[in-house]
């Protein structure tokens, strides 16, 4: 099964300093070696990318907006952007205004 790579991309309700990654971190699928959470520096945006495995680009987007709702579950915001990607071609979601 071909493997792709997830991103999501989450503007806060607040400010994130380097303790509240941590716990979102924690929080979000701690057996998965792969995942890493990050924040911008403008401290709003909260961005999380992780490897999977999907039949497709289509499947894996959808196991992206999957892994969408878990990040807006760990930290109160908007998701703004999900992509899933392989080494050809991505495949994006973005939210409107």
């Amino acid at each position: 099964m071909p493997s792709f790579t997830l991103s999501v991309a989450l503007r806060s309700s607040t400010p994130l300093d380097d303790d509240a990654v941590d716990r979102i971190r924690a929080a979000l699928r701690p057996d998965d070696p792969e995942l890493r959470v990050w924040r911008e520096p403008d401290r709003a945006v909260l961005r999380v990318a992780t490897e999977c495995e999907a039949a497709d680009l289509d499947a894996a987007l959808t196991l992206g907006k999957d892994l969408a709702d878990e990040v807006d579950g760990a930290c109160p915001g908007r998701v703004f952007e999900v992509a899933a990607m392989d080494d050809e071609d991505s495949q994006v979601w973005r939210s409107g205004p």
